[in-house]
């Protein structure tokens, strides 16, 4: 049993509350998932320059790492953030492969792991609790236009920050998940024909991946998302965030709880209702649903989406 939780704002003028909205919205459904907390955040686009997280569990040759992003790129910010590195690269004068570029980087700094990647996605996680996550990576303050969020409870896998959600499988793309895929190594199995490495053995990871290949297939988010469901069996709800939507998808048995929370500002997501009166700015009068079995449900945000990195 896990948390899942989605805010995304209708309003530019409410992106300055993301950061608390997302963290009130999360703390509730700690009782679901104590072990670890996640967060995917969408803030202020990079164009022409790509924006990575890394972390690292032990210590870290910093100074080789930044060494060796000069090499592939102009290095814009190297920020620290708790155990990790929040960086910016210029790729305006460079052409950057980004396969390449993310294979290098586990090859030659295998205790270095990539949060994530892209031009406005934040992917921020590790075990604890959600007060603690947003103390450590000063996410309080944090602005932007939709983001999502997890609580777990390990049932299959490890309980470490690897295993934690959100897990991202392109740029600017991540995934949080409650439930069960019971057809997961069948899945994983036709993924890994089709050439995709898996970095943990957690069932979500499969999802992500999934959708990324439809993605790259040609198919709309909606699409990709409809076969997703043909092809999964288990019980799940789980939110996909794409640099300008949140997608709900809940599994064909209703098994596993979602709700929604829907006023002319916001839209929030979550795994069970008393988690919108936690909203600094609940509106009483918003529209409350739940999403029928097998729906998929898609909002988008009103400003246009930045041009987007590959999918790689």
């Amino acid at each position: 049993m896990c948390g899942i939780a989605g805010i995304i704002y209708r309003k530019s003028e409410l992106y300055k509350n993301l950061g608390i909205d997302l963290l009130q919205l999360i703390q509730p459904l700690e009782t679901r998932g104590p072990d670890s907390c996640g967060v995917g955040i969408y803030s202020n686009s990079v164009p022409h320059n790509i924006k990575l997280l890394l972390f690292a569990a032990e210590q870290a040759a910093w100074e080789e790492v930044k060494s060796w992003l000069h090499s592939q790129a102009r290095v814009i910010k190297f920020d620290v953030i708790g155990s990790g590195r929040r960086i910016i690269l210029d790729t305006s004068n460079k052409t950057l492969d980004l396969a390449e570029f993310k294979q290098h980087l586990a090859t030659q700094f295998p205790q270095i792991h990539l949060m994530s990647i892209g031009q406005l996605l934040e992917i921020y996680k590790e075990v604890g609790t959600a007060e603690n996550l947003f103390q450590r990576y000063q996410l309080k303050g944090f602005a932007g236009s939709h983001g999502i969020g997890h609580t777990r409870m390990a049932t299959e896998s490890v309980v470490d920050t690897y295993h934690s959600h959100p897990f991202t499988s392109a740029p600017d793309l991540c995934l949080v998940h409650n439930g069960q895929i019971s057809n997961y190594y069948k899945l994983r199995f036709s993924l890994e024909k089709k050439g995709i490495a898996f970095e943990t053995d957690n069932d979500s990871e499969a999802i992500a991946h999934y959708i990324r290949y439809q993605l790259l297939q040609g198919f709309s988010l909606e699409q990709a998302l409809q076969n997703l469901l043909n092809d999964i069996d288990g019980t799940y709800t789980f939110l996909v965030a794409t640099p300008d939507k949140i997608a709900l998808v809940r599994d064909k048995f209703a098994a596993k709880p979602a709700a929604i929370y829907e006023t002319p500002e916001m839209i929030a997501i979550a795994s069970e209702y008393r988690c919108f009166l936690n909203l600094p700015h609940y509106n009483p009068n918003a529209k409350i649903s739940e999403p029928d079995a097998g729906e998929i449900k898609i909002w988008s945000t009103t400003n246009k989406p930045s041009p987007h990195l590959e999918l790689v």
